[in-house]
C-alpha cells in the first residue's frame, strides 16, 4: 500500500501543523554527548559533526526515503524531522506521532557504521509507532511498549545478519535493544539500557 502524492503532501503538512508548537529540539543526545567526549579516541565519533542523513524502507507500504534530519550550520531540519515522523507513523491506525530524535540519531548511528563497513542498504522498518490499542493486539508486546511513545523501532538490514545488526545497536549502548533472531529483526529504543532475545 503506497500513498499517493496527494495523501503523502496532506499526511506531511499534518505532521509539520504537528511539530510547529514543538519547542527546540535537542541539540545532542546522550548518544552523541558520548561519542563527542571520546572523539579523540574514537574516529567514529566525527560522524556527528556531519549532516546527518539516513535512507529508511518502510517495509509495509514500500515507502522509500532519503532524510536529511540535522545539518551542522542549521540544526535539526523540519522538513526530514516532519518526513521521518510520517515514515514511521502507525501504518495500520494511519497515525502520526512525534518521534524521539534520539531515536532517529540512534538509526543515524547505525547506518553510518554498517555504511562505513560498505553495506550500502536502507534500514527497513518493520514496525515503529504503534497506537496503544494495537499495541495491545500485537502477541508479545509490552503494555507499556516503548512504541507507543514514538521511541522505538524494529528493524533489519540486507546484507547484515540479525546478530551483526544487534550488535551494533547494542554497541551504542543508548537504549534498549532486541534480538529476535528467529523473527529476523531487531528493536531499539531511547528507554534505559538494556538487552533481552525475544
Amino acid at each position: 500500500m503506497s500513498l499517493s502524492r496527494r495523501a503523502f503532501l496532506l499526511q506531511a503538512g499534518q505532521a509539520f501543523a504537528m511539530l510547529s508548537g514543538l519547542s527546540a529540539l535537542p541539540e545532542r543526545s546522550d548518544a552523541e554527548t558520548q561519542a563527542a567526549r571520546s572523539a579523540t579516541d574514537n574516529p567514529f565519533a566525527a560522524i556527528w559533526d556531519r549532516p546527518r542523513e539516513i535512507v529508511i524502507h518502510r517495509q509495509a507500504t514500500g515507502e522509500r526515503r532519503r532524510l536529511l534530519l540535522w545539518h551542522p550550520q542549521e540544526g535539526w531540519c523540519r522538513d526530514g524531522y516532519s518526513e521521518a515522523c510520517l515514515l514511521l507513523r502507525d501504518v495500520v491506525a494511519n497515525e502520526v506521532r512525534q518521534i524521539d530524535p534520539g531515536l532517529l540519531n540512534m538509526l543515524y548511528a547505525i547506518q553510518s557504521w554498517y555504511l562505513a563497513n560498505q553495506v550500502f542498504e536502507p534500514l527497513i522498518i518493520t514496525s515503529g509507532y504503534r497506537n496503544a490499542i494495537r499495541n495491545q493486539g500485537i502477541e508479545g508486546a509490552a503494555k507499556n511498549s516503548m512504541h507507543t511513545h514514538g521511541k522505538a523501532v524494529d528493524m533489519k538490514v540486507r546484507g547484515l545478519t540479525t546478530t551483526q545488526l544487534w550488535q551494533m545497536a547494542a554497541a551504542l549502548r543508548s537504549g534498549g535493544v532486541g534480538y529476535y533472531p528467529g523473527k529476523g529483526f531487531v528493536h531499539i529504543d531511547t528507554g534505559r539500557i538494556r538487552y533481552w532475545q525475544g
